[in-house]
């Protein structure tokens, strides 16, 4: 039996079970009416992400009813034990609540590795849907529970980017915005066509008014400066948006966050940057100077409608650039947070545990742990480690 969606924008979604189950449905009496209400609406709203979106947000592909079913029942489940340890209702739940109940459930329980890894699958989604669709600020889920996986199963185990695919994808951006000059004796008629197409698009004008000088104004160090300082620090897409002017120090090719923007953190994080990225970001900062959207603001990146960035835009820039780029996603999980895994791999490999947990912000040393493996202690110069 399938659930018609109730939601006025969801069309002819249907949702392969209720959004609310019936334990989650006794579980919630205690708490009154009004909030059975209240977590139907936030379960449908995640069920439906799963299925139109949830696996490639980008490409708008859903996960199958299959997997929607079994998904929605290990996260109930998964309120259902933090309601009654709290004796509190709510939606918000944590890595850390997380890994306290896998915890409770390899040691606790007579459940078999086999379901708790699915049940870690299923909360890594709700993770996924909080950061990705309600722009939460939620930190990798990381733990030290040893779990059996099922023979060939590596969902929990983020794609990275190479060393030469972040390259790869820097010099994309590169290429993507940085045009030729319109007066280009080497371009035909045709690509001067579908080069002020792109750059109509790009500044937002009507393409028989695309003159000269508007070939220079598209052109823009803005994303391959996004994509240097990401490839070096691992920024997650909310600290892209967040991201202020003030914390390049670029005589000393440092990125320095301070301690009300690190998470939970009570000194500055000063992150090393390379001398590419700060080349990349200098170009920015003064192209940014003669942006008029920037007047007043103090992000370092805004988005064309003078937003700030969102996991959404980053990972549909990123789609694009992979795609120029020649990567192929179609058997991998890449993500915006693949350079953040590259990253920490690449910095625990050419530098101390100590210092690779500056530079990706890790709250705990046993994140930056998870690093480890084939690292060989080679030492990083002002060029880069990629």
């Amino acid at each position: 039996m399938k659930i018609e969606s109730e939601s006025p924008d969801s069309g002819d979604v249907e949702l392969p079970r209720p959004p609310v189950s019936d334990n989650n449905s006794e579980a919630l009496e205690q708490f009154g009416g009004m909030v059975e209400s209240d977590y139907h609406d936030f379960k449908h709203s995640f069920m439906e992400w799963l299925l139109t979106e949830g696996k490639d947000t980008y490409r708008l592909k859903g996960y199958s009813d299959s997997t929607v079913e079994h998904t929605h029942y290990k996260v109930d489940e998964a309120y259902r034990w933090k309601w009654s340890q709290t004796g509190e209702y709510t939606t918000t739940f944590t890595p850390e609540d997380a890994t306290e109940l896998v915890d409770f459930m390899v040691r606790k329980t007579s459940h078999p590795d086999r379901y708790v890894y699915g049940f870690e699958k299923s909360v890594r989604r709700l993770f996924k849907y909080f950061r990705e669709e309600l722009n939460r600020d939620v930190p990798e889920w990381e733990h030290d529970i040893p779990i059996q996986q099922s023979k060939g199963s590596s969902d929990h185990i983020k794609d990275k980017f190479s060393p030469a695919e972040m390259n790869a994808v820097y010099e994309a951006a590169l290429g993507e915005y940085s045009l030729p000059s319109y007066h280009n004796k080497n371009l035909s008629s045709d690509a001067r066509s579908e080069l002020k197409a792109l750059v109509a698009q790009r500044l937002g004008m009507p393409k028989e008014d695309v003159g000269p000088s508007d070939f220079t104004d598209a052109s823009s160090w803005k994303v391959p400066s996004i994509i240097a300082v990401t490839a070096d620090t691992g920024l997650r897409p909310i600290e892209v948006g967040r991201a202020q002017v003030d914390w390049f120090d670029l005589e000393n090719n440092l990125m320095v966050v301070p301690a009300d923007e690190s998470t939970k953190n009570r000194e500055n994080w000063e992150c090393w940057l390379s001398s590419k990225t700060s080349n990349a970001v200098g170009n920015w900062l003064e192209e940014r100077e003669q942006n008029s959207k920037y007047d007043g603001r103090g992000e370092l990146w805004l988005t064309r409608q003078g937003n700030k960035y969102k996991a959404r835009a980053l990972n549909k820039m990123l789609d694009k650039l992979m795609e120029s780029a020649g990567i192929d996603s179609n058997t991998r999980q890449l993500s915006w947070y693949s350079f953040r895994h590259g990253a920490a791999t690449l910095w625990v490999r050419e530098e101390d545990l100590a210092r690779a947990k500056t530079q990706l912000r890790h709250k705990s040393i046993k994140t930056t742990e998870k690093y480890t493996r084939n690292s060989d202690g080679k030492n990083r110069n002002e060029n880069g480690l990629w």
